[in-house]
């Protein structure tokens, strides 16, 4: 309550550090209802730090209404910390894109399986960086739906998406995952393309030897050809070691 902020947003760390259920209800009011933005963040931050089911209301309320992305940000890092699955649920189908893409960050975090039928449905939303976070959630989940929803996300018209989709494969890996991001070195977006070779890498399944070999020698830009011979280092196949070699030997030096 006091007059200058600074006094109030440190009495709101002091709290979170205190950790006492009793300041919930006044770091909530603070949270909703301070002219300053830094209090209002760090009053987010000290319900966090508290994790009390009971300013979950309060948290949704300024993801929904508040002027500053900092404080919303804050707000959803404190309901994915308090695990409040059932909130950031019905933060998907909030009007605001932004709260929705944070609702599906949040969720991935914190691994919560079963909002994946309604992250998919999310990979149709209006907003690309929905979508793009919808790729990133599946990243999180080793199944055939995830897989599925990854294959639709590499037809997305934007570039970030289909990136995305790609990292999500390269974390999830597998048979399946492989032959997605070789079809994806067909990509017309040279950062799709890039993606997709460094995904061959991380998902270092020895099916994509002969295609990354082909890249190598190929036509396409010059990174895209020195990450494809990273791939095949990755992916361990002694296949690959004479092409190596014949790259070190024939390919162009600056």
């Amino acid at each position: 309550m006091g007059e200058f902020s600074d006094l109030r947003y440190k009495s709101a760390w002091i709290l979170g550090k205190i950790g006492n259920l009793r300041a919930v209800e006044p770091l909530c009011r603070a949270m909703l209802n301070d002219s300053d933005q830094v209090v209002r963040e760090w009053c987010a931050a000290a319900l966090e730090a508290v994790n009390c089911q009971e300013a979950v209301p309060a948290l949704v309320l300024a993801m929904k209404r508040d002027s500053s992305k900092d404080v919303r940000l804050r707000a959803a890092m404190a309901l994915r910390s308090l695990r409040a699955t059932e909130a950031l649920g019905e933060l998907l189908s909030y009007s605001d894109p932004e709260t929705r893409g944070m609702a599906v960050t949040g969720l991935a975090k914190i691994g919560h399986r079963e909002s994946l039928e309604d992250v998919s449905r999310l990979l149709k939303d209006e907003d690309v960086e929905v979508r793009r976070r919808s790729a990133a959630y599946m990243a999180e989940f080793d199944c055939d739906h995830s897989l599925d929803c990854l294959s639709l996300a590499l037809q997305d018209s934007e570039q970030s998406v289909r990136t995305e989709a790609l990292k999500s494969l390269g974390k999830i890996k597998g048979v399946k995952a492989c032959d997605l991001a070789i079809q994806a070195l067909r990509d017309p977006d040279f950062q799709v393309r890039l993606t997709a070779v460094t995904a061959l890498g991380e998902i270092a399944h020895n099916k994509a030897v002969d295609t990354l070999v082909e890249v190598m020698f190929g036509q396409d830009d010059e990174e895209v050809r020195a990450w494809a011979a990273w791939s095949l280092g990755e992916i361990g196949d002694e296949r690959a070691v004479e092409h190596l070699q014949r790259a070190y030997k024939t390919c162009p030096q600056k």
